[in-house]
Order: C-alpha cells, then sequence, then structure tokens
C-alpha cells in the first residue's frame, strides 16, 4: 500500500476530530414541556342557515382564559358546521385562539393555538367536543415554541354568552 492513501487517511481522522471539537459543548439542547390544564371560552354565536336547512354554519367570536400548563387569556374565533339532520346533532369545529403574555415553563410570550375538532349533541342539553390543536409561538420567550394538545370539553348554554369548559393536555417544545 501507497504512503499517499494513508496520508489522505490521517488528514480526514485529523480533520473529523476538529470538526467535532469544535462543536462540543455547544448543542443547544430543549426539554419537552408536557402537562394539563384547563380553558374557558366565552364565544359569541352567529349562524347561518345553509342547503338543506337542517345544516348551519356557526361562527363564533370572544375572549379565553388559559390555566394549568399554559396560562394567558386572548381572544377566540371559531367556525363550526353543525348537521340537525342526524340524531344526536353533530359538526365539525376549528378555531383560532390568540394568547397576549401566556405563560409556559416560566416563559412568557404571545401565542397561537389551532384546533379542530368534532362535536355531539343537543345545545339545550349538552355539546361534547373533540380537538387536537396545534401551539406556535409568535413572541418574547415563547417566539418559535411548537406543540400539540388534545382537548375534550363542553358547551353550556346556560351562560350569555354559551361558554365551554375544557380540558387539555400538551406536550410543547419550548425555543432554544
Amino acid at each position: 500500500m501507497s504512503r499517499l492513501p494513508r496520508r489522505y487517511a490521517a488528514a480526514a481522522v485529523v480533520s473529523s476530530v476538529l470538526l467535532l471539537t469544535g462543536t462540543i459543548g455547544t448543542a443547544k439542547t430543549t426539554t419537552l414541556v408536557a402537562g394539563t390544564g384547563n380553558f374557558v371560552a366565552q364565544l359569541s354565536p352567529v349562524a347561518s342557515t345553509l342547503d338543506p336547512v337542517c345544516v348551519q354554519l356557526i361562527s363564533r367570536a370572544g375572549v379565553i382564559q388559559f390555566s394549568g400548563l399554559i396560562t394567558a387569556n386572548g381572544n377566540g374565533t371559531s367556525r363550526a358546521l353543525r348537521d340537525t339532520c342526524t340524531t344526536p346533532i353533530q359538526g365539525t369545529t376549528a378555531a383560532t385562539f390568540t394568547l397576549t403574555g401566556a405563560t409556559i415553563a416560566g416563559r412568557t410570550g404571545d401565542l397561537m393555538i389551532q384546533s379542530t375538532g368534532v362535536f355531539e349533541g343537543e345545545p339545550s342539553i349538552a355539546v361534547r367536543t373533540r380537538l387536537h390543536f396545534t401551539v406556535q409561538g409568535l413572541s418574547g420567550g415563547l417566539k418559535g415554541a411548537t406543540g400539540t394538545g388534545q382537548v375534550v370539553g363542553q358547551l353550556t348554554t346556560s351562560t350569555d354568552p354559551p361558554g365551554t369548559f375544557n380540558t387539555y393536555y400538551a406536550e410543547i417544545l419550548p425555543p432554544h
């Protein structure tokens, strides 16, 4: 074997060691934060009848309050497609919550939470929801945070505007 390939191999090993040495101790690690909590939404509804007339598009807007892993107040909008042609009444829903000054694991900033899911039940009795959501950090110590979560909840029509009480589980990756 000639000396030339050995020199190249030795140079490759030395270069690799130098590259690795330059990165040791500089990697930033972020720990996934997981937990539970509740949120209450007071969203005023506006309904539009569609075709067939037993289907409605319901738009809501109002205030929301989170506690637990995510602590914040904010605003929310939602859209639901409600099918009263079936028993029990059922439908799909999507919502966006903008939370100002949210706190997660000691970090504070603004968040956007987007959820999608399904619901069923009679509004005069109880409407149960099941949702999945994503979390996006928008500013401050939460800028760049990402996460996902799950929600079960119940709509109550006994308040004006109607409100929801929800329990969530979330996994959030704070920014580096």
